[in-house]
């Protein structure tokens, strides 16, 4: 099966030798929960956009903050710095559990309701999924990188480089089609702030991405989860595994510098590798709609990319006046070694420390797909001068 679920990376101009990385600790960050998080935001309402957002990216969150309460939280910030923060905050924390106040303690439902709550799964992704319109939907990227600690060998010498924290690099904006069941992305370049184009690449977000992980978990393992407080009643989860065998997931990783050629140009290959992967299935217990999905490859810790993973939400969206469940948010995530110094260059040299990338996106301002046609007659076409 064709690849749904497209890790893909551009590094054009940021290919190296990297000698043993200088030791250098990362800064210290404060655990707190979400509540903590929203009791510290009260009180700093005072608090200049830049300061607020120094503070704010000294945290590390210990449950989920949701797309709901980032949003909430969001609008009484002062800035775009603070915000900016915020967001990388929560998208950190999105493979996390929610809040336990947000996880009521209802009893968990016998087999024949586990049953019937999969069959609904299925006939949503297989029926009430297919009847989504062609559409075309904005998509927003906010691009965020680490920068690990070490020392790069150049032409003119060797450049240190200390350890960055995950920060913003980069925006982006173009639309997506989805038409006929296929999603097709304009290629408007991703740039990041010095104008040069790579950055992490994910499609499937409409529907290819439910269909895949829904098939390979019943071949693999399913089972109960947890209820969850959802903004319109209770919500059901679901985890899943799927081991690699039963996998039509892959993780791409491009590219890598795989040698020379006879006249000195460098050769590229993409690290191409199926993977087993384990997840979560947000759902409405009534009719099987999929709120929320994650997805996290299980990746060898020495492997070339030893993590990827996605998070989807999906809400109500109108589209040609009617209402339909699509994408609305999701994040990625992507780790990869850096090379070191081992002569010729081979997936095995690409042994340094690990590089982060991280993706937010937004998907609004939904419409049908199609065009407008203006005929003009003779009657009503402007006169000749």
């Amino acid at each position: 099966m064709r690849l749904l679920c497209l890790f893909s990376m551009s590094l054009a101009g940021t290919f190296f030798f990297a000698l043993p990385a200088h030791t250098e600790s990362k800064p210290p960050t404060q655990n707190i929960s979400v509540a903590q998080l929203e009791q510290t935001l009260a009180v700093s309402h005072a608090a200049s956009d830049a300061d607020l957002a120094q503070q704010l990216s000294g945290f590390e969150l210990t449950e989920q903050l949701s797309a709901l309460e980032l949003t909430r939280l969001s609008a009484s910030l002062p800035g775009e710095k603070s915000r900016e923060a915020l967001t990388l905050l929560a998208d950190k924390s999105a493979f996390l559990d929610p809040p336990a106040a947000e996880i009521p303690n209802d009893p968990v439902p016998d087999a024949a309701a586990t049953r019937q709550m999969l069959v609904h799964i299925v006939n949503y992704v297989n029926t009430t999924l297919r009847q989504l319109p062609n559409l075309i939907a904005a998509r927003e990227i906010t691009s965020f990188e680490d920068r690990p600690a070490e020392d790069e060998l150049q032409a003119t010498g060797t450049v240190s480089y200390s350890y960055e924290p995950l920060h913003l690099v980069g925006k982006s904006a173009t639309d997506v089609t989805f038409r006929d069941r296929k999603e097709l992305v304009e290629e408007a370049p991703h740039k990041d702030k010095e104008g040069k184009i790579g950055g992490l690449v994910t499609t499937g977000e409409f529907g290819p991405i439910l269909s895949t992980v829904v098939s390979d978990a019943l071949k693999g393992k399913i089972m109960w989860g947890r209820w969850e407080r959802g903004p319109n009643g209770r919500i059901a989860v679901f985890r899943y595994t799927v081991p690699d065998d039963k996998s039509n997931y892959r993780v791409q990783f491009c590219c890598v510098l795989s040698g020379f050629s006879a006249d000195g140009r460098p050769e590229m290959q993409v690290f191409d590798e199926r993977a087993s992967y384990h997840g979560e299935i947000a759902f409405n217990p009534n009719d099987g709609s999929i709120l929320r999905m994650t997805l996290e490859a299980d990746m060898p810790a020495k492997s070339l990319v030893p993590n990827a993973g996605i998070v989807i939400d999906y809400g109500s969206v109108e589209i040609g006046g009617k209402s339909y469940i699509g994408p609305v948010r999701s994040v990625s995530n992507l780790q990869a070694h850096t090379t070191q110094n081992h002569g010729m260059f081979a997936q095995s040299d690409y042994r340094g420390p690990t590089k982060t990338y991280l993706n937010d996106i937004v998907f609004d301002h939904y419409r049908r797909f199609g065009s407008e046609i203006r005929i003009l007659t003779g009657e009503n076409s402007a006169p000749s001068q």
